[in-house]
C-alpha cells in the first residue's frame, strides 16, 4: 500500500513513478538502569548538550544541534516543569555538568552521548546511537542510563508492472531520527514522573484540603515511593509500543495564599486558610502523611529569580505549619516552580494572584 502522502509522477508513456520518504528504522530501546516505583512531585531539569564520543573535532558543533532537537521533542511532551537547555555549553566532565545543574537550581542533570552516527545526508545511509543518562543533581546518583539506535537507509526502489516505487532521503535525516529516538525515551519517564500541570482544585476550608488530599487513586499502594533520589536497579530490557505510559495520580489542592509583593512574607489574610491546611493535616485520615509544598509565583521577573522567590514562599509555608501546627518538617518538602506553570495568562490582579498560588500534593 502506498502511503497517502506519497508524490506521484504520472506519465502516459513511461512507468508511473511513486515517492516516498525513507522510514526510521530504529533498535529496541534498552533501558539498563532505572529507578523504582514512581515519582511524586514534577522534576526541574538542567539538559547539557550532547557529548560526541566521535574523534574529531570538526564533529563538536553538533553536540548542541542534536541536543536541540532531542531537548524541543521532549519539550513538547512536557514531562517537566523546566527543561533549561544552554547550546553551546562545552562538557568539562560529569562533576561540572553536575555543579552546573546545581547551580540552576535543577533536581536533575540530563546528559547524552553519542557514540556513534554517520551522515549520509541525501546520497547514503544516515545513523545515530544516543545513550541517555539521568542524574539527581543533589547526590550525583545515576537514575536512568537508555540506549537506542536509529538509520535511515538508502533504499533500492520496488519495480512493479504499472508503476515503480522510489524512496527519497530525507533532507534532515537527524531531525527525524533524533526525534523518534526522544519520543521512545520518553515513554519510561511518563510511567515515572507525575505531569507537570495537575489541574487541582483550590480549597479554603479544612473539609475541602481534606477532601481533595485523600480522594480515592487507582494507583496501588506498592507502586509508590517517596523523593527524587530514588535507588536505581540494574536491568536489561527493552520497551515496546505496548508498554503502559500513564503518568503516577496524586492527590493535590491549590491555596490561594498571598504574599507581600517581591517578599516570602505571608500576607495575615491568608492565614485561615494555612490554619485550615495544618487541621487537615492533623486530622485522622492525614496525620503522619508526607506532602510536598509547591511554591508558584506571577510571570513577573526572570525565570531565576521567580525560581528562587517560588522556593521560599513554599519554605514559609512550610515553617508556619511547624511553628503553629506542629507538623514534623521532616513529613514536608517545599519545593519551588516559579513561573513555570502558569494557570491563566491573564494580566488582572486576580489572574496574577491565582498565580502566585501553593500547591500541596499528598506523597503518601
Amino acid at each position: 500500500m502506498i502511503s497517502a502522502c506519497a508524490y506521484v509522477d504520472p506519465s502516459i508513456t513511461s512507468q508511473i513513478k511513486v515517492y516516498t520518504d525513507s522510514p526510521v528504522r530504529k533498535s529496541a530501546l534498552q533501558i539498563s538502569i532505572h529507578p523504582k516505583g514512581k515519582q511524586y512531585r514534577p522534576l526541574t531539569a538542567y539538559f547539557h548538550p550532547f557529548v560526541i564520543q566521535q574523534q574529531n573535532s570538526d564533529y563538536m558543533h553538533l553536540s548542541s544541534s542534536f541536543a536541540a532537537i532531542f531537548h524541543g521533542a521532549w519539550t513538547e511532551e512536557q514531562l517537566f516543569p523546566i527543561l533549561e537547555f544552554q547550546p553551546g555549553t562545552p562538557y568539562q566532565g560529569l562533576s561540572v555538568a553536575l555543579k552546573t545543574a546545581r547551580r540552576r537550581g535543577a533536581d536533575l542533570l540530563i546528559l547524552g552521548m553519542v557514540p556513534y552516527f554517520y551522515a549520509g545526508h541525501t546520497v547514503d545511509d544516515t545513523a545515530i546511537t544516543i545513550q541517555l543518562n539521568i542524574y539527581s543533581a543533589g547526590n550525583g546518583n545515576l537514575l536512568w542510563t537508555m540506549m537506542q539506535s536509529g538509520r535511515i537507509e538508502d533504499k533500492l526502489p520496488d519495480d512493479y508492472i504499472y508503476f515503480r516505487h522510489e524512496y527519497r532521503l530525507s533532507e534532515g535525516p537527524f531531525n527525524k531520527i533524533i526525534r523518534d529516538i526522544a519520543m521512545d525515551m520518553a515513554v519510561p519517564l511518563k510511567a515515572w514522573l507525575p505531569a507537570p500541570d495537575s489541574n487541582y482544585r483550590f480549597a479554603d476550608n479544612a473539609m475541602d484540603v481534606k477532601a481533595n488530599l485523600t480522594q480515592v487513586s487507582d494507583a496501588p499502594d506498592d507502586k509508590k515511593s517517596m523523593g527524587n533520589d530514588l535507588p536505581a536497579e540494574t536491568t536489561d530490557k527493552s520497551m515496546t509500543d505496548g508498554d503502559k505510559t500513564e503518568r503516577p495520580q496524586i492527590n493535590g489542592v491549590n491555596l490561594n495564599i498571598e504574599f507581600d509583593f517581591n517578599k516570602t512574607t505571608i500576607r495575615q489574610k491568608s492565614y485561615s486558610l494555612l490554619d485550615a491546611l495544618g487541621e487537615a493535616l492533623n486530622s485522622d485520615d492525614l496525620k503522619g502523611k508526607s506532602i510536598i509544598i509547591g511554591g508558584h509565583t506571577d510571570t513577573k521577573g526572570t525565570d531565576q529569580y521567580n525560581l528562587s522567590l517560588s522556593k521560599k514562599r513554599a519554605e514559609s509555608v512550610k515553617t508556619y505549619l511547624v511553628n503553629k501546627w506542629g507538623i514534623s518538617q521532616d513529613l514536608m518538602e517545599a519545593v519551588g516552580y516559579g513561573k513555570s506553570r502558569q494557570l491563566n495568562n491573564g494580566n488582572t490582579s486576580e489572574d496574577q494572584q491565582k498565580n502566585r498560588r501553593v500547591e500541596i500534593r499528598l506523597v503518601q
